[in-house]
């Protein structure tokens, strides 16, 4: 609808003349909106007016707005499909996106003849922005984002049926060393045949291109046993300029030792490292003898089911998106075999 005269015709469309097709010689009509046909919009939601009661010349105050709203749905979907499938190029690519769907919203709008701001900016649209918002964004900012969602969620863990590990954490701020304790853990799911598994942890500083110097550095493998102890002290270099970032974090993946086989995934947790690196803090120790230890629920979740992964394996030409995705893979394949 390119006229306001037609728009305002839908707007107060009034079929006549209905046909009586109850008791009473009158009926009960409704108007189901499509866009037809299937082939060229697959996409297409059919929406329906209101039932307007005993007549046969029904008023339908939206039609012109169930029209515009189917339009304005298969559009956002047609463009999100679009960009899905061409993750990994240009930033300009993407701009030019947001222009366009910034540019059909004050269309769709038309100077408050249309649909509303409203009505528009609805779930499939904040879904839209933040697929071009991701995707606007280096390799490292989408690592960062991962991290940092990581990190909220260790926060809302209460209880995981995969067990928890306890650490102390403290750090010696003139010596600008972390100092991290393993000490045990409890209730690890059984990875092995015989009901047990043989833990041991992996503990490093994330993400890497922030600690490029820092190696991960791994426990003793406790044999035969869900509620392992380990005891076991760990050192990490880590400056102001690193642990002031809220998504520097420490990350304990819990792996199950097979002698014949890769190693099996048996869950993971984070800890932010403005936890007890900030100078103030409780955990500001150097000695950590008046630390108190932290429990850490473990989770399993599977990293492909995460949008942000899907981008940063689309970016085949940067060496820390790959090298980041491969060893997420290969967690989400040990769980995939079991």
């Amino acid at each position: 609808m390119t006229h306001r005269s037609s728009a305002s015709q839908w707007r107060s469309s009034t079929p006549a003349d209905i046909i009586a097709l109850d008791a009473n010689g009158l009926s009960d009509p409704f108007v189901i909106v499509e866009l037809w046909s299937p082939h060229l919009f697959p996409l297409a939601k059919s929406q329906r007016t209101q039932v307007k009661l005993k007549t046969l010349h029904p008023v339908f105050d939206e039609l012109f707005h169930l029209v515009l709203q189917s339009m304005w749905s298969l559009l956002l979907q047609m463009i999100l499909d679009t960009v899905a499938e061409n993750r990994g190029v240009q930033e300009e690519f993407y701009n030019r996106f947001q222009y366009t769907v910034e540019t059909l919203l004050q269309f769709f709008h038309a100077e408050g003849n249309g649909l509303t701001i409203e009505d528009m900016k609805n779930s499939d649209h904040k879904v839209l922005e933040e697929e071009l918002k991701m995707n606007k964004c280096s390799s490292s900012e989408l690592i960062e984002q991962y991290f940092l969602e990581k990190i909220s969620q260790q926060r809302t863990l209460k209880h995981t049926r995969f067990g928890r590990i306890s650490v102390k954490c403290y750090y010696d701020a003139p010596e600008q060393r972390l100092t991290v304790e393993i000490l045990h853990a409890a209730d690890i799911i059984a990875l092995d045949a015989n009901g047990l598994s043989d833990p041991f942890v992996i503990v490093e500083l994330c993400p890497h291109h922030l600690f490029p110097l820092a190696k991960s550095q791994r426990t003793q493998v406790k044999l035969k046993t869900l509620h392992p102890v380990f005891d076991e002290l760990f050192h990490f270099q880590v400056s102001p300029e690193q642990y002031r970032h809220r998504f520097a974090c420490l990350t304990f993946t819990v792996m199950d030792y097979d002698w014949l086989s890769t190693n099996d995934f048996a869950g993971e947790a984070l800890a932010p490292l403005s936890d007890f690196c900030w100078p103030g803090r409780p955990n500001a120790s150097a000695t950590g003898k008046s630390v108190q230890p932290v429990i850490l629920h473990l989770s399993r979740n599977k990293p492909s089911e995460k949008p942000i992964m899907r981008m940063l394996e689309a970016r085949t030409g940067d060496r820390e998106a790959q090298e980041l995705v491969r060893r997420l893979k290969e967690i989400e394949k040990s769980m995939d075999e079991e």
